[in-house]
């Protein structure tokens, strides 16, 4: 091989390797593994789905709010709750997004606070599509539309954010 296509070879090779740090930096990839990683266990991967969701909540309100820092720094006055309302006073999720999201905040403080927590049908009766009304796919509806869709939603904010470099809308990296 002469020196030129030994140069475009490493070249090419340079910019996977960039590429693939990249994405093992990426947050959204990290989060995602850490999700996959407890898909089997119910309440962790309420918790942990539960977390991230908080930080895409948060990243809407730091784009959209003129006083974001006042609602994200101060948790007791402005709580997940609170903020899920305001977002959705302000149309940026909408009502039945706004639906699902306190059911499932709710469903975080029972993770959190109850000694012996399962995911069972009555906690799914009123999801739609009706795949997910089925606990077996409780890990699917985490994953495609808690966060999926919802990411979907808002990709040109969250993306730069979450996944810096991975060529997203308005990624400059």
């Amino acid at each position: 091989m002469d020196v030129r296509k030994k140069r475009e070879k490493n070249k090419i090779n340079n910019g996977r390797d960039l590429f693939q740090k990249r994405l093992d930096d990426a947050p959204m990839i990290k989060i995602t593994r850490e999700i996959t990683m407890v898909k089997n266990n119910n309440r962790l991967l309420v918790l942990v789905t539960h977390g991230f969701i908080e930080l895409l909540i948060n990243a809407l309100i730091d784009h959209h709010l003129k006083n974001s820092k006042k609602v994200t720094n101060d948790g007791r006055s402005y709580p997940h709750s609170t903020k899920l309302l305001l977002l959705n006073e302000l149309g940026i999720i909408d009502d039945n997004l706004y639906k699902v999201f306190n059911w499932f905040r709710k469903l975080r403080n029972r993770a959190a606070h109850q000694p012996i927590f399962k995911v069972n049908k009555d906690d799914l009766k009123n999801l739609r599509p009706e795949k997910y009304k089925n606990p077996s796919n409780f890990y699917n509806l985490c994953m495609e539309e808690l966060i999926g869709g919802f990411w979907n939603q808002h990709i040109p904010i969250f993306g730069p954010i979450f996944a810096p470099g991975l060529g997203g809308e308005n990624d400059e990296s």
